[in-house]
């Protein structure tokens, strides 16, 4: 298991900050009332993520938008198999995909997040007090698969806060496999 270091962690959630900024801005820069498809912010999204990222590729197309929904052609998408990249792949593919949840779950990779998390939430009760690292962990194995581990913050019916475990599997595709509860509560407010 590879621990990622900050500076990797702070590289990737930069460069999806970026690619969150240059949507924003191709949209208000193309924007015409009545013409623009309501899913072309999710078009030019998916773009800004690929083309920001490292050791992510798309040959071919990235994604196909049905019903107003965007789904990535997970096939068309070539990973370089390092922990930096396979965690930056799950942040793109979270993003293009996301639902209302994942726009409220944030990746805690320090201490001061962990904590952070805990004074938002309200009647917290911690099932895990002691951590070695929050930062993202990846495993690469020979058979082209890896698994990812990453802490959350997430809200849905109560707050939680996660040690999520994925499998990548060699089609690009991840599967939930696991998670450790380090914390839950209810109420608070996400900043």
């Amino acid at each position: 298991m590879t621990t990622l270091s900050r500076e990797e962690v702070e590289a990737v959630r930069g460069r999806i900050a970026r690619a969150h900024e240059r949507a924003a801005a191709r949209f208000r820069d193309t924007f015409v009332a009545g013409e623009t498809p309501p899913t072309a912010h999710l078009e030019f999204l998916a773009a800004a993520l690929i083309d920001k990222a490292e050791g992510v590729r798309v040959h071919g197309r990235a994604y196909e938008i049905e019903n107003g929904l965007i789904t990535p052609k997970l096939e068309n998408f070539k990973v370089d198999r390092t922990p930096a990249a396979i965690f930056d792949y799950w942040l793109i593919i979270s993003e293009i995909t996301g639902s209302a949840a994942w726009h409220m779950t944030r990746l805690i990779a320090t201490a001061e997040e962990y904590n952070a998390a805990l004074r938002r939430m309200q009647s917290v009760q911690i099932v895990r007090a002691l951590v070695a690292s929050f930062l993202p962990s990846v495993d690469l194995r020979d058979d082209g698969t890896a698994f990812l581990e990453a802490t959350l913050y997430t809200r849905a019916d109560e707050e939680r806060i996660e040690r999520r475990q994925l499998l990548l599997d060699a089609g690009n595709e991840f599967h939930f496999h696991g998670r450790e509860l380090m914390a839950e509560g209810r109420g608070g407010v996400i900043a």
